[in-house]
């Protein structure tokens, strides 16, 4: 027979061919859409994405293989693609759970939660009975603390069916709600599930529970195999509030060895070094963060601060520039970019304390800060609105009316500006500025003897200001004191490392 006279490797071979065709034919016959489905389950992302062109190329409105392309951008963390293809989806059909539960998730990675709880509240309206969209909904609430709404959607869960996962959400909003904890019971099934033992932790932690936190993370514990790195990191940060920074420092090592990559823990340590004055040592603990999760507003918080602390100017500009930039909805954000800037002298705190009193019109700080800004840009006549809105919203804060008398002096506006710099010494009297403009100023009005006493109490309080020395030793001159008017030009000279300018003519 032929077939039998065939060498066995050559069959086998033919066989394994036919097989190959065969499944390249049903490969050719399989919906993309169910084989992209296939694809995403088994993470195989790109494979999925070229599998769903093939069904958008001759249908671009095909709802379902948009709703998965979506949320492949979503896995990807290209969340704006996300959004915008979402949002695209409920265009084709504004009734579809998932797109709108995909469109809420895609706004919470972009920092804009009150967006992404609206989305919630629809897809929970659309599917009243998923006790998912319940959950997640009650958290966001929670997180935006809306407490009473956030237990209103966990009371509409029936006892029998409430889920192990809702039990941290329902302790957290009992806590901001003030129930004790001590009171506080859950099912069971929760001393079972170490996911939730974590959770529990992490709530407790936030209330500043630590001991609780502790029993919660025993019974986990018990419970795993192998601690994970968020185990070890809760621990730490348990450890953290109990005062106990070098049993906190090892956990949160154990945390890093298992998790390099853990941004979280990284904070953490950074805050461990930031509550003893290492700001260096914080810094460098951010910076490993901000690598790893560089659009994260929380790490930029923390590097904002911390870097000013630490003498760190340009870090503490840049991580202001860009925290001002990830975060331009959150007032919050906004206010400490925008401090830190003034602080480094920057053009670009303007920008920011004008997008902040966009948004809070009645912070009398914030409108102090945008004035300020104007001020060191030299854009007197833009500060003056400003300043004069923080003083009507906070008449005591002695920087609005500093910053104000700075405005006049500019002006040419001398007794307006007396009378400003007069209010911020009352305010606050160990203000050094305000006393050297003062004191400038009498000096210039020809009141001496008034010059030369509020200048030295400038003196006493800042000796290192070489304009007070310069004007002391002016007033001095003038009050038949060369002596000492000498002493203070040579003050001036050492501070200033030059010799002392000529005397103005209206001096």
């Amino acid at each position: 027979m032929l077939l039998a006279a065939l060498p066995l490797c050559v069959y086998s071979s033919a066989s394994a061919q036919v097989r190959k065709d065969q499944a390249a034919e049903a490969d050719k016959k399989q919906d993309p859409l169910a084989k992209a489905r296939a694809q995403f389950a088994q993470n195989d992302l790109q494979a999925a994405e070229t599998s769903l062109w093939k069904v958008l190329g001759t249908n671009p409105d095909q709802a379902q293989a948009l709703t998965l392309l979506a949320t492949i951008r979503g896995r990807q963390q290209r969340y704006a693609e996300a959004e915008a293809l979402f949002r695209r989806v409920l265009q084709i059909d504004a009734n579809s759970v998932l797109a709108r539960r995909g469109l809420g998730n895609a706004l919470i990675a972009e920092n804009q939660p009150e967006k992404a709880l609206e989305q919630f509240k629809a897809a929970m309206d659309l599917a009243p009975s998923d006790l998912g969209l319940k959950v997640e909904t009650a958290h966001l609430y929670a997180g935006s603390g809306q407490f009473e709404q956030a237990l209103s959607v966990l009371k509409s869960i029936p006892p029998n069916r409430f889920p192990v996962e809702a039990i941290p959400v329902k302790a957290a909003t009992l806590l901001a709600l003030g129930k004790s904890a001590d009171t506080m019971t859950f099912p069971e099934q929760a001393r079972n599930s170490p996911p939730a033992e974590l959770e529990l932790a992490e709530v407790f932690l936030d209330a500043k529970l630590a001991d609780l936190a502790l029993q919660c993370l025993d019974f986990a514990g018990a419970n795993l195999k192998r601690r994970p790195a968020r185990f070890y990191y809760l621990q730490g940060r348990a450890f953290q509030v109990k005062d106990q920074p070098e049993a906190a420092m090892g956990a949160f090592k154990q945390a890093l060895a298992a998790d390099p990559k853990s941004a979280d823990t990284l904070v953490a340590m950074a805050e461990l070094h930031a509550a003893h004055d290492q700001h260096l040592d914080a810094v460098a603990a951010l910076q490993k963060a901000l690598a790893l999760s560089p659009d994260n507003v929380i790490v930029l918080r923390h590097l904002v601060v911390e870097a000013t602390k630490a003498g760190k100017g340009q870090l503490a500009l840049d991580a202001s520039s860009a925290l001002a930039a990830k975060s331009p909805e959150n007032p919050d954000d906004l206010y400490l970019a925008g401090a830190a800037m003034l602080q480094q002298n920057t053009a670009g705190a303007s920008t920011v304390f004008e997008k902040y009193v966009a948004l809070r019109t009645d912070n009398a700080k914030a409108w102090l800060g945008l004035g300020m800004a104007y001020v060191q840009q030299k854009r007197y006549a833009d500060a003056r609105a400003p300043l004069e809105r923080s003083v009507q919203l906070d008449p005591n804060i002695a920087e609005a009316e500093y910053q104000l008398g700075v405005v006049e002096k500019n002006d040419g506006h001398s007794t307006e500006a007396i009378q400003h710099f007069q209010r911020a010494v009352k305010l606050q009297p160990q203000h050094a500025k305000a006393l050297w403009s003062l004191g400038n100023l009498y000096l210039q009005s020809g009141d001496l003897q008034n010059a030369q006493d509020t200048l030295l109490a400038a003196e006493t309080i800042d000796a290192n200001n070489p304009e007070t020395e310069y004007d002391l030793g002016l007033v001095l001159s003038k009050l038949g004191k060369p002596e000492l008017a000498k002493e203070h030009f040579a003050r001036f000279q050492k501070l200033k490392g030059e010799p002392p300018p000529a005397p103005r003519v209206d001096q």
